[in-house]
């Protein structure tokens, strides 16, 4: 075996164990199975903003000056609680991995979630006791729900696993029994909740949640949020998929940090504050990646698809281009990735790395110099076409950024896609 065979033969084996692993997955799963809250809340606050200049006077003539009330009270309820959605679904998948009834987990890891988070808000000199702030509810509490949803789950399972529970006789419904099981590991979740909130709150004066946001975070969403962790990340995304690795290893825990960008986006245009960059808006979120450096799928392939459709000379290339496009069109491109291939295919490795950083140098100075509003909390589904995804999320100027990414991918890729095409050619007429 040579020494690349060697290194990639590692590299697979390291990263397959690590996205194997229990708490990746609940990660993963958790935060996938909150999404239905965001694209529900997406739909309406894309009503209450939509990209049309007059769209505020039609709406007010059609429904009176406080129009977007019912609007801002379903979206406001689906992304504010997206942390303690977060800490529900999380811990809930990380007991239902490990095999046990998770339903029981996921209610603790929502209680210790909120045990550990401020109970006070405080408005000018008042300060009001006993609620759930919606500042912590939601995109600042992500990376709280995250570690105690995480911790609670493997405190819960470990202890059932040891058979620290209280048995039923078989003759009780299985419903009781599993209530009377979840009681010793859910005292000792609990506990240490306890444990770390009276500590915090007596000795420091604070809240796991304020403290993860000051040393977490904040530099996660800054470092994300910034030109060089967007390239970075661009890279590795283009790296794994190069070694045939899916995405959502990285994916699994870079989505979190940036939709809490997107909700922080948000706050401000809520505030009434206008979203650039001299006034700390993210010009990284959840939707640069999704909509526009990953646009119709990893590697940007949507060029080398349009390459293949209208400029083949071989059979085959033609073949896969028609076969490619319908899917790649929604976003789904393994089949170009694993059939042309991309995958392993070093000859392709330039536009590979070369094309999504194009894409993502292009929207991060859009963004930043105004041309597009840097994204907030609107998101659309994964499989919406290229094109109208930007003019839902950016109006005509976001649906040009992404033709002329487009445009970029194609002229990327196309000195690459030809020199095989050729080869491809000439093997079919000998």
């Amino acid at each position: 075996m040579s020494t690349f065979e060697t290194v990639r033969s590692k590299l697979e084996e390291w990263i397959g164990r690590f996205a194997a692993t229990t708490a990746i997955n609940a990660l993963k799963n958790g935060v996938i199975a909150t999404l239905p809250l965001t694209m529900l809340g997406s739909i309406f606050l894309l009503i209450a903003s939509f990209p049309v200049s007059n769209w505020d006077a039609i709406m007010t003539a059609l429904m009176g000056p406080d129009w977007k009330y019912p609007f801002t009270q379903i979206s406001g309820n689906t992304f504010d609680i997206i942390a303690m959605a977060s800490a529900a679904s999380i811990g809930y998948q990380y007991a239902k991995l490990k095999g046990v009834e998770p339903f029981a987990c996921g209610l603790i890891s929502l209680v210790n979630f909120l045990a550990l988070i401020p109970s006070t808000v405080t408005s000018g000199d008042v300060t009001v006791g006993s609620v759930i702030s919606k500042t912590w509810s939601g995109g600042s509490g992500m990376a709280t729900a995250i570690i105690v949803a995480l911790l609670t789950g493997w405190i819960y399972t470990s202890v059932l696993a040891k058979g620290w529970r209280i048995k039923m006789p078989d003759s009780v419904p299985q419903g009781v029994s599993d209530t009377f099981s979840a009681l010793i590991p859910g005292f000792l979740s609990i506990l240490a909740a306890f444990v770390a909130c009276a500590v915090l709150h007596f000795v420091g004066d604070t809240s796991l949640a304020e403290i993860l946001v000051s040393i977490l975070q904040i530099p996660l969403q800054g470092g994300l949020g910034s030109l060089p962790g967007l390239l970075i990340l661009t890279a590795l995304l283009s790296l794994f998929w190069m070694f045939g690795i899916h995405s959502s290893v990285v994916n699994s825990i870079a989505n979190p940090i940036l939709r809490a960008n997107g909700l922080a986006n948000q706050a401000l245009l809520d505030a009434g504050v206008a979203l650039t960059a001299a006034n700390g808006a993210y010009m990284v979120t959840y939707q640069t990646r999704s909509n526009f450096v990953t646009m119709s799928g990893a590697c940007c392939t949507i060029g080398l698809v349009l390459a293949m459709c209208f400029c083949a000379k071989s059979k085959q290339y033609r073949s896969l281009g028609r076969l490619g496009l319908v899917p790649t069109l929604f976003n789904v491109n393994e089949p170009v990735l694993f059939g042309f291939p991309i995958v392993l295919n070093f000859g392709m490795i330039v536009p590979v790395f070369l094309v999504p950083i194009a894409a993502a140098l292009l929207t991060y100075f859009s963004c930043y110099i105004g041309f597009v509003q840097p994204f907030a909390a609107i998101e659309v589904p994964w499989t919406t076409p290229p094109i109208i995804s930007g003019f839902i999320l950016g109006g005509w100027r976001g649906a040009l950024l992404q033709i002329v990414i487009i445009a970029v991918s194609f002229v990327g890729y196309y000195p690459f896609f030809r020199k095989q095409d050729t080869e491809a050619y000439k093997a079919e007429q000998e």
